[in-house]
């Protein structure tokens, strides 16, 4: 299975609250046919940006289902994972590292940003639906300056 669906999955399990250690953690993903060692797991927390509490894991920012005011969280997101973006009429496809698509597809998202219809991500690269080909220009422009640092 990819790193993706590896992160997807880990990130059900703590929305679900069923992850209280690590090692629970890899228990679980080993009975969903996802073995994982514990450094790969270690990495595996560290960029999904879990935190650890009294009560186990959390989804960073307290709540998973948060949306709408998360900017901060998408600057991060923009600037950790953006490699490039290119316009396409309405479309933008944006570029990531191997594995790093889905974190900022879900950082675009949950800033519930204005011109933005829906996103698709799949290992590397994003496709975010505008509604017109000057939304995405913006959202372009936009995201690029997040990626220098600059908002």
């Amino acid at each position: 299975m990819s790193k993706a669906f590896r992160h997807q999955r880990i990130r059900d399990l703590v929305k679900a609250g069923v992850v209280s250690s690590q090692s629970r953690l890899c228990d679980l993903l080993a009975r969903e046919n996802l073995p994982v060692t514990q450094s790969t797991l270690s990495r595996d927390i560290k960029e999904l940006q879990l935190v650890k509490t009294t009560d186990g894991y959390r989804l960073p920012d307290s709540v998973a289902d948060r949306k709408g005011s998360d900017h901060s969280g998408l600057e991060r997101s923009v600037a950790q994972y953006l490699s490039s973006c290119q316009t396409a009429h309405n479309l933008l496809v944006l570029k990531t590292a191997a594995g790093h698509a889905h974190p900022l597809a879900v950082a675009i998202d949950r800033a519930e940003l204005d011109g933005v219809v829906g996103s698709i991500a799949g290992d590397d690269t994003i496709l975010v639906v505008t509604p017109s080909e000057e939304h995405s220009q913006k959202l372009a422009d936009r995201l690029l300056r997040m990626a220098e640092g600059r908002r």
